[in-house]
């Protein structure tokens, strides 16, 4: 077996690991941190699995090249079909991000009833 058909730190574990990092922080920075809407959570989180599909498309060509010689060519010959080929090999990696998303999302949205309920007892019970 080639060295670059193995799992090592560099080649699987490291990526993916940035992946989900960045699929953990994305809802907080697109929320905002005194958001206390739900629609702009939900949205957060829709725009942190584009952005994590693109990103995963993005290292499955980094990951792609490193074993393969003809991929950039490959990409710029059929850039259609290419972009599907890994954006399809991307949502794989939702396996992975996916639970961490989703666990993401239902930790802010339970911070943000606690606080929108903190606000409601500081405010007497108007709102």
């Amino acid at each position: 077996m080639s060295e670059a058909l193995r799992l090592t730190l560099w080649n699987s574990i490291l990526p993916l690991a940035g992946l989900s990092a960045l699929v953990a922080l994305l809802p907080g920075w697109f929320a905002g941190r005194g958001s206390l809407s739900q629609r702009v959570l939900a949205w957060a989180v829709v725009k942190t699995a584009v952005v994590a599909l693109v990103v995963g498309a993005v290292l499955a060509v980094g990951l792609y090249a490193a074993i393969n010689d003809g991929v950039m060519a490959g990409i710029l010959a059929a850039p259609v079909e290419r972009a599907g080929f890994f954006l399809g090999r991307s949502a794989l990696f939702a396996l992975l991000w996916g639970p961490v998303l989703g666990f993401v999302w239902l930790v802010k949205a339970q911070e943000m009833n606690r606080r929108i309920g903190m606000r409601m007892v500081d405010e007497g019970g108007k709102g």
